[in-house]
């Protein structure tokens, strides 16, 4: 008791003293605050930041100044009239900064005002991972916090509503990031897009569940410091908990493309088509170009008279050929135009936008068609009929392109998990029932050994539920439409497919909007097989693509056009 009343008294003398001294020196004006870093309310502050605090005169620091940050006692240095901080600063965290009235004074005694300030330290991804909550994110619009659904992390969600929601990050070192979503539908299929650092990375597909969920979204590839990481409406409200990243390298598991095709001897041109495919499979890009409207090569015309180049693939549509008999149906334009590709060493590809086999309505949309593909497994309906029917009479125009030795990259029932499409319209096991008896059909009872099938797939947690196997796909394709004018790298997407096959097979761009520029897909290793821009406005259009894009492209060395491609036959 009696050594704290000295204590005490010391301290009241000293204070007296230090008063009388003030007054002696006429000196009445205290220390003011200059600046402080970091500037108070300031986000996104490096975990390696100084905290320093600059008067606009020299400063003395009271020997129990009681600064405190978060409420926890630090302690300081003072150089002339700057005071530094001493603390550890801990990633994604807000700290209060609280310097009091008794803390700081000029040489004569006069004490600074009380200083509250506060920061928040920025995101750091850590190699074990971090887990970043959706409530601390930045929002936009009507983006809004809500805790109403429980088993959240963290101190809330957010349900998107027309918002964004952008989380601010920093990586510690270049490399891959695996990426996971935490979120709920409320039981409905959405899609939202991807964005990193401004540029659209993919979109991607939030199951219907009623649950809380984690996706994994695939793997970014980050810089080291700081980014943006956004994640933007586009088809339907979601709830979004938390993101989750974790480094995971520098490099990926190199591909083990299959050595040969899935048909059973197949025909010596095929066979040196794929074989050119693998060739320059990670290392060149095939341009292509699509019919429009399905039988002619209008498209590629155009192409050729903005560059003075040919694209090295064509690709028709064979949506009109199983009506019989109609005058206004070009049946042989995609042969007599094929043959002549091939002649001049251009690679064919055809497609089927299938219209309903049953009722020859003309339609291929679900909306549109009633038609029930989940009758594929009942040999004695109707609808089993119609589709065996309408195989038999696509086969034999591909039995045409066989017999003028032609090989064909052959790509049907694309999109199908989009369910757009009557062959998606019933899920995925009646289109993968489909896929097989198409290629049994096709293969085993027409003799067809001249194809490489490519089925169509999306980067959703099932994409790999509707794939039909190994044994009946040569390559793996995506049709991607990334919006107006974003030719941004789609590696997101590309790693994600070859995570998901295995890296067993190769990958295609199978159709576009705009084509992602090729000095980025060989900066981000998404050098796919060929890319495919649909037609009409997605070619020609500078809101897309158009003729400054298409030179652009051809400048490239790494992009083969029909004039550097090789004789296959």
């Amino acid at each position: 008791m009696l050594r704290n009343k000295i204590y005490i008294f010391f301290v009241l003398f000293a204070l007296f003293f230090i008063s009388c001294k003030s007054e002696e020196s006429g000196d009445v004006t205290a220390p003011s605050l200059i600046a402080i870093s970091p500037v108070d309310k300031a986000i996104n502050i490096d975990t390696n930041a100084v905290i320093t605090v600059k008067y606009n005169d020299h400063i003395l620091l009271a020997p129990n100044a009681q600064i405190k940050l978060n409420e926890v006692v630090v302690t300081a240095t003072v150089a002339a009239n700057v005071l530094t901080i001493n603390a550890h600063l801990l990633n994604n965290t807000t700290y209060n900064l609280l310097i009091p009235s008794t803390a700081v004074s000029d040489e004569v005694g006069n004490f600074a005002k009380e200083i509250k300030a506060s920061f928040t330290t920025i995101a750091t991804v850590t190699q074990n991972g971090t887990l970043f909550e959706a409530e601390s994110a930045t929002l936009t619009a009507d983006a809004v916090i809500a805790s109403s659904m429980s088993g959240f992390t963290g101190t809330g969600y957010v349900t998107t509503n027309s918002g964004n929601v952008s989380f601010t990050v920093q990586a510690v070192k270049a490399g891959y990031y695996d990426m996971s979503l935490r979120y709920s539908t409320l039981g409905a299929q959405k899609r939202n897009d991807l964005y990193v650092d401004g540029v659209k990375a993919t979109s991607v597909v939030f199951s219907s569940v009623n649950v809380w969920t984690t996706l994994f979204a695939g793997k970014l590839r980050l810089s080291s410091g700081s980014h943006t990481i956004s994640i933007v409406k586009d088809w339907g409200f979601m709830q979004l908990d938390n993101m989750t990243l974790t480094y995971s390298g520098t490099s990926l598991t190199p591909f083990t493309v299959a050595p040969g095709l899935v048909t059973p001897n197949p025909t010596t041109q095929v066979v040196k088509l794929y074989e050119f495919l693998k060739n320059n499979f990670g290392t060149k890009i095939i341009s292509g170009t699509m019919a429009n409207h399905s039988t002619n090569i209008d498209e590629a015309t155009w192409v050729n008279t903005q560059t003075g180049k040919w694209p090295a693939l064509t690709c028709f549509d064979f949506i009109d050929h199983t009506y019989a008999n109609q005058s206004w149906v070009k049946y042989t334009a995609p042969l007599t135009l094929g043959q002549d590709w091939w002649n001049n060493n251009g690679i064919v590809a055809l497609m089927w936008h299938w219209r309903d086999p049953l009722t020859k309505s003309g339609e291929f949309y679900t909306e549109k068609t009633s038609f029930d593909i989940s009758k594929i497994t009942d040999v004695n309906s109707a609808e089993y009929k119609a589709m065996i029917t309408d195989i038999d009479v696509i086969s034999g125009y591909l039995k045409q392109f066989k017999e003028a030795n032609i090989p064909v990259i052959w790509r049907p029932l694309h999109e199908a998990s989009g369910g757009w499409f009557w062959w998606g319209a019933k899920g995925a096991a009646p289109c993968k029932a489909l896929w097989k008896i198409m290629f049994d059909r096709m293969v085993t009872y027409h003799g067809l050994n001249n194809l490489i099938w490519v089925w169509t797939t999306d980067v959703s947690d099932d994409a790999i539920d509707w794939y039909p196997g190994d044994n009946y796909v040569d390559i793996i394709g995506m049709d991607i439409y990334p919006g107006p004018n974003q030719h941004g790298s789609q590696y997101f997407s590309y790693n994600k497919v070859k995570e998901l096959f295995g890296g067993k097979k190769l990958i295609t761009l199978s159709e576009c909007g705009s084509v992602p520029d090729p000095a980025l897909m060989k900066e981000n290793g998404d050098m796919w097989s060929w890319y495919m821009p649909w037609n009409g406005d997605y070619n020609r259009s500078d809101f897309h693509n158009g003729a400054t894009w298409w030179k652009k492209y051809f400048n490239y060395d790494y992009v083969i056009t029909r004039d550097q491609m090789p004789s296959l036959k």
